[in-house]
């Protein structure tokens, strides 16, 4: 089975397939690459959930200048017209001499699987299992949000949130602990039910109180200097909210330090030999710059796609990764927004996210988070964050903006006197 999801190739593009309306897609011609009859494949959303499982039942060779509207039609264009300029400018990209003579391929597919279906399925059953809360059913929808966990919005109130990729029961039980820690906290969302007995549905689900609002991304490029200062003030007072609660302590250093090495020694190949040697040897300044602590129950995934904004009020969501740790880590994502704005926000965002509007970001978080600038080294432990976050990317992304911003890193890792 292949995965043909780059062919099919955006969210709204997929959802023309499963509603019936696209049933074919167009392929530069490559004799190496002709598709097979009955050969099926998995589509999957921008988020990388799988949307449906589709199976080649025909395909033609044939000239661009030879398709016809009624194979434009069954592509999901309304014309002859809109589909040659698409496909033009699409070919163009990897092919600058192509034109009407050139041949392509244009296969037909059937959807043997639709997954958006089956799991709507599953927030129907677990919907109608808690009628005591919800009264009566009078909307139910997936959110396409995600990729460990499937949501459904019920009556526009409640959201279910079911953990449909097992492996990940130990984190799903971890926010349920982080909500029982924080349930008078009014900057997240109400917990009103969680279930992980399995007998009546084969997963572990809770239902939390829908918030308004949208995700932070689509609000602070919009924000002048004085909101953004005011934005993060209110962010911070809810973090220190979390970080009076308990937590157990350990040795961090050793923990960062082995996690890192192990990283890179499994990736050797991807540096040089000089390179390498430094990334090791910087090592060794771990253990000074990162024993200064504050142990406290952190977030651990604090960047802005999980800080709901609505109208001034902020609610922080999603605790699947929360862990005893110090407060300093809890703010490494936002730090490396400063460089990487983008880095965490969603497709439809990409484009809005620019460095300027993150500049003072840090400087905000330690202006309004005292405690911070009371660490040791604090830069420099950001520093070592950024190579503790780019390294757990190596493995997948053999990029040269990763590899070289580990070295350089921890180039000034090495520099500290």
């Amino acid at each position: 089975m292949k995965n043909w999801s780059f062919k099919i190739d955006n969210d709204k593009s997929i959802n023309l397939v499963l509603n019936g309306k696209k049933n074919a897609y167009s392929l530069n011609y490559n004799e190496k690459e002709i598709p097979q009859i009955n050969e099926e494949s998995i589509i999957h959303f921008d988020n990388e959930k799988d949307a449906c499982k589709i199976k080649i039942i025909d395909y033609k060779i044939l000239k661009f200048k030879d398709v016809t509207l009624d194979e434009a039609l069954l592509e999901g264009y309304s014309s002859l017209d809109i589909w040659k300029k698409k496909y033009l400018d699409l070919f163009k990209k990897t092919n600058s001499s192509f034109n009407e003579e050139n041949i392509i391929i244009f296969v037909i597919f059937k959807v043997t699987n639709n997954f958006v279906k089956e799991r709507l399925e599953l927030g129907k059953k677990i919907a109608n299992l808690n009628l005591d809360l919800f009264n009566k059913i009078e909307s139910l929808y997936e959110i396409n949000a995600g990729f460990n966990n499937t949501l459904f919005s019920v009556n526009n109130k409640y959201i279910i949130k079911v953990c449909t990729n097992t492996e990940l029961e130990i984190s799903f039980e971890k926010e349920y602990n982080f909500y029982k820690s924080n349930s008078s906290n009014k900057s997240i969302p109400k917990l009103y039910k969680y279930d992980n007995t399995k007998k009546e549905v084969n997963y572990l689900y809770e239902i939390i109180e829908k918030l308004n609002g949208n995700t932070l991304y689509y609000y602070w490029y919009k924000m002048n200097e004085i909101e953004r200062e005011e934005t993060i003030k209110k962010l911070i007072s809810i973090i220190k909210s979390f970080h009076n609660i308990k937590a157990n302590e350990y040795d961090w250093a050793k923990v960062i330090k082995e996690e890192i090495q192990k990283r890179i020694k499994d990736n050797k190949d991807l540096f040089s030999d000089e390179d390498y040697d430094i990334i090791i040897k910087s090592l060794n300044k771990y253990d000074e710059i990162l024993k200064d602590n504050y142990f406290a129950l952190i977030h651990n995934d604090l960047h802005f796609d999980n800080i709901i904004y609505d109208n001034g009020n902020i609610k922080i969501i999603d605790f699947n990764d929360c862990l005893s740790a110090p407060i300093d880590f809890e703010f490494r994502q936002l730090y490396i927004c400063q460089y990487k704005p983008w880095k965490w926000a969603n497709i439809e965002m990409d484009p809005y996210q620019k460095e300027k509007d993150y500049k003072n970001i840090w400087n905000y978080i330690k202006k309004y988070y005292d405690k911070l600038n009371d660490i040791n080294y604090l830069e420099e432990r950001m520093i070592i964050y950024r190579i503790w976050n780019d390294s757990e990317h190596l493995k997948k992304y053999h990029s040269k903006e990763l590899i070289d911003s580990v070295v350089e890193n921890s180039k000034k890792i090495l520099e500290l006197k």
